[in-house]
């Protein structure tokens, strides 16, 4: 039961006890005193809890980290300043919320500077808000990176820098190796495409350059490097063929359980391993790799046990190595993986592919939107999807000629393309891991993700150190191998995508372990007053996206004035009084 809620209660039985007692009395002062025993309870509630009255909805300018040096304060504006702000002569608090307590009657918002830190934006919602947000300093203010990478796999860093005409970018790899310097294009933007041969958790550092060779900018880039998990992939061909040959060995290579058969000629095959499609071997399986000829031989019944396996979390890719019939397209669009003929096969130039490296794809193209592309060329184009099925997934593979890719020097590139399809494909393990933002900083808050209500993070022990450039040795030290600190338990509540999310403040930098269950995540943390660039081009991309005019507008009533209904209560009050101690006197006297 609330304050208020209580003191009526309480006032209203005082009422009823009131006019009990002024019953007892006879003419005038008997139909006074109820009156007054009603009236006075009523007004003492209201001297406690006085009804709001409307304020005058005015501006809060909210000066942040940024502020221009010459920025004018209009005259008679409620002005405050947050921490990071140099204004001088300005009040200052320590939070948004701490202002809008203190102005109740503030109605709006003008943001200036650098923008607001996640949870003044959380006390801004409600509320129109407008943005003067301050130049971005030069450096390196955009960067997108994995969250994650398998041991084997390739990367790529792509990236933005601001006011940084001329200069160049430098990629300091773990064990001292470097990248570049190259020119940032005209837009700015940059890449850098590197390989990620082992398991660690590896830093690297991405320089900026002026004409000079002096550092303008630097950021770290961590990078958790995880060993893949290793499959057993079924691979069913209805002939030899050279991308066949390639992808056995690189999944061989990779780690993975290889078991194939590949028709030679009629009744004869080249097999390895268990390969008959029973219950058994397709529960066994995480990913089975059919041609449409090895598709067209199967039986009704065995087309639908490997359909029902993929139910159960079987994935299954259609690689197609010839121009597939009408009756395999249109049974395969019955499945959900709608296919259309195309005119013509067309050139495929894979990103990051040698100068002059030119793939072929079949005559096929995938326009349906809910279609998840397993790879693209660099136009964008796919050339080979998947969809969910119950637990598993179905794909289809059109592109011809991959096998060229090995004996030109392009290995890496190869394996990728495969590595990244089967990332996809591959019949589920556990539980998704936590989810977290790209980008976090010391002490400022962030919001932490999972699939179930129990969420922790773990600090890595101070001893533990990633492997970075400065490192001279080939295997470093893995920051979040040392012996983690006490978990911090987050406080989640469930959102509406079946997720549960809470907030977390990171009060030291450096890998943090997220664990929810058997789930497990890594978090970097960068040092406060790092990056600063790339900080202010975060906050200033969340800014943008709060809503310049809000849906509901912030009630700026506050509580009205007590004395008058003080005043007014001592009226009936003071009656009350008279007309007990008159009727105790008068009790006394008799």
């Amino acid at each position: 039961m609330s304050l208020p809620l209580f003191i009526a209660v309480a006032l209203a039985v005082a009422a009823l006890l009131g006019i009990a007692e002024m019953r007892a009395l006879e003419g005038a002062r008997r139909w006074l005193g109820m009156a007054a025993a009603l009236v006075a309870p009523v007004l003492l509630y209201f001297a406690l809890f006085p009804p709001p009255q409307a304020g005058r909805g005015r501006e809060l300018v909210v000066l942040t980290a940024g502020t221009p040096a010459d920025f004018h304060v209009p005259a008679g504006a409620l002005v405050v300043a947050l921490p990071g702000s140099e204004a001088a002569g300005v009040e200052r608090v320590a939070d948004l919320a701490t202002a809008l307590r203190r102005h109740a009657d503030a109605q709006s918002l003008h943001v200036v500077g650098a923008g607001l830190s996640a949870t003044d934006r959380d006390a801004a919602r409600g509320l129109p808000l407008r943005f003067d947000a301050a130049p971005l300093p030069r450096g390196i203010v955009a960067l997108e990176m994995p969250p994650a990478v398998l041991a084997g796999h390739a990367f790529t860093l792509r990236g933005r820098v601001a006011a940084a005409t001329g200069a160049q970018l430098l990629l300091l790899e773990p064990g001292g190796r470097r990248q570049g310097p190259l020119a940032a294009a005209t837009d700015g933007s940059f890449r850098f495409d590197a390989f990620a041969p082992r398991a660690a958790e590896l830093s690297y550092e991405l320089q900026l350059l002026d004409a000079g060779g002096n550092v303008l900018d630097r950021v770290d880039v961590p990078l958790a490097v995880r060993e893949g998990r290793s499959l057993r992939l079924l691979l069913l061909a209805g002939g030899p063929d050279p991308d066949l040959k390639y992808l056995q060995r690189w999944a061989l290579d990779a780690g993975h359980r290889v078991d194939a058969r590949i028709s030679l000629s009629r009744g004869i095959a080249q097999q390895r391993g268990e390969t008959n499609l029973s219950d058994a071997t397709l529960a066994a399986t995480d990913v089975l790799i059919i041609d449409e000829r090895a598709w067209s031989q199967l039986d009704k019944a065995t087309r639908t046990r490997v359909l029902d396996a993929a139910d159960a979390g079987l994935g299954v890719l259609l690689r197609l190595v010839a121009a597939p019939s009408p009756a395999l397209l249109a049974e395969w669009r019955g499945l959900g993986l709608a296919l259309q003929s195309a005119p013509d096969a067309a050139s495929v130039h894979l990103s990051g592919a040698a100068e002059g490296s030119v793939l072929q794809r079949l005559a096929l193209s995938a326009n349906d939107a809910s279609l998840l592309p397993l790879a693209r060329d660099r136009d964008g184009n796919a050339f080979a999807v998947a969809r969910n099925r119950g637990q598993g997934r179905l794909g289809a593979w059109w592109l011809q000629g991959s096998a060229g890719l090995v004996p030109s020097g392009q290995a890496v590139l190869h394996d990728q393309l495969w590595a990244d399809a089967l990332d996809v494909l591959a019949r589920p393990r556990q539980a998704p891991p936590p989810s977290a933002p790209a980008w976090a900083w010391q002490d400022e808050r962030i919001e932490l993700c999972a699939a179930t209500p129990a969420l922790s993070v773990a600090a890595a022990d101070a001893t533990g150190a990633a492997e970075s450039p400065a490192a001279t040795g080939a295997a470093g030290t893995p920051g979040p191998a040392g012996a983690p600190r006490a978990a911090v338990e987050i406080l989640t509540q469930a959102r509406g995508d079946g997720r549960w999310c809470g907030g977390f403040w990171p009060r030291e930098p450096g890998w943090h372990r997220l664990q929810a269950g058997d789930a497990e995540t890594l978090l970097f943390v960068r040092a406060a007053g790092t990056a600063v660039a790339l900080h202010r081009a975060e906050t200033l991309a969340a800014m943008r996206a709060l809503p310049a005019t809000a849906t509901t507008v912030r009630d700026p009533q506050r509580p009205g004035p007590r004395w008058p209904w003080f005043l007014a209560w001592l009226l009936p009050g003071s009656l009350l009084w008279w007309l007990q101690r008159r009727a105790r006197r008068d009790g006394s006297g008799a």
